[in-house]
C-alpha cells in the first residue's frame, strides 16, 4: 500500500476523467492504424517507424501555447500532425483522402482499447453518489466514440474542449466545469495521465488530482499517482 494524500482522503463530490491515455488508448497503436490505412491506398510504411514519427509530430505540433479551440481548429491541428508524421514518405499519395479516412476511423471503438478497470470503477463510484464527468481535450468525435463503448450514460456531464472553446491546461475549461457542476473547486477530483495538461492545471485551479501512470503508486500532499483506477473506490463522498 502507499500513503494516500488528501487528494484521495478529503471528501469530494464529483470526479472528472480525461479520456485519451486515461480511459482509452489507441488499439493496437497509432502506428499500426496509420500503416493499415496507408496500405489501403497503396502506400507501404513500417508501423513502428510511423508510431515513432507520430510521437515526435505530436510533441512538436499537438500542443500549442494557444489553448483556444473548436472543431475546425482541431481538424487543422490533426492535419498538421498527420502530415508531419508522413513527411518521410517519398511516395506521392492523395493526402486528403488518407487524412479523411484516418479522421473517421478514430471514431470507431475497435480502434481503441478501454482501460480494464474503467467501466467498473466509474459505475461503482456513481452508485456511491459521486457525480462523474468527462473533461478532455477532444473534438466532436468523442461523443460517438463514447456511445460506441456504451459509456455515454456513465457521465453526468461531458466537458469537451472543442465545445467549450478552451482546452487544458487553460484554466477556463476547469472554471466552466465548476460552474456547470455547481461545486467549489476543492470538491472536484480530476483523473488524467498528463502532468502538464491534467495534474498541474487541476491543482492550480484548486482541484484534487490523480495522475494515471505506469510508475508505482505514490502520493504527495497535492497529488496521487496510480497505476490503475481501482483505488478511486476508496474516495470519500462530500455530504
Amino acid at each position: 500500500m502507499f500513503r494516500q494524500s488528501h487528494a484521495l482522503t478529503n471528501p469530494v463530490a464529483a470526479v472528472t476523467f480525461d479520456v485519451g491515455g486515461t480511459l482509452l488508448t489507441p488499439h493496437p497503436n497509432v502506428g499500426e492504424i496509420y500503416q493499415e490505412v496507408l496500405k489501403n491506398h497503396g502506400v507501404h510504411a513500417d508501423s513502428a517507424h510511423l508510431n515513432s514519427r507520430f510521437s515526435e509530430a505530436w510533441k512538436i505540433l499537438g500542443k500549442t501555447a494557444d489553448c483556444k479551440t473548436n472543431d475546425l481548429r482541431e481538424i487543422e491541428k490533426w492535419r498538421r500532425v498527420v502530415r508531419e508524421t508522413f513527411r518521410f514518405l517519398d511516395t506521392e499519395f492523395k493526402f486528403d483522402q488518407i487524412f479523411s479516412e484516418l479522421w473517421e476511423t478514430f471514431t470507431l471503438p475497435h480502434r481503441w482499447q478501454l482501460r480494464d478497470d474503467s467501466r467498473k470503477t466509474i459505475t461503482a463510484i456513481r452508485q456511491r453518489g459521486f457525480r462523474t464527468a468527462v473533461l478532455s481535450n477532444w473534438d466532436s468525435r468523442l461523443r460517438p466514440l463514447l456511445r460506441g463503448f456504451g459509456l455515454l450514460g456513465s457521465f453526468d456531464h461531458l466537458f469537451i474542449s472543442s465545445e467549450i472553446g478552451w482546452e487544458k491546461p487553460d484554466p477556463r475549461i476547469f472554471r466552466t466545469a465548476e460552474e456547470q457542476l455547481g461545486l467549489p473547486p476543492e470538491q472536484i477530483l480530476h483523473v488524467g495521465d498528463s502532468p502538464e495538461q491534467d495534474l498541474a492545471p487541476a491543482l492550480a485551479a484548486g482541484w484534487r488530482c490523480v495522475l494515471i501512470s505506469d510508475e508505482a503508486n505514490s502520493a504527495t500532499e497535492t497529488g496521487v499517482t496510480l497505476r490503475n483506477l481501482e483505488p478511486l473506490l476508496d474516495l470519500r463522498l462530500a455530504t
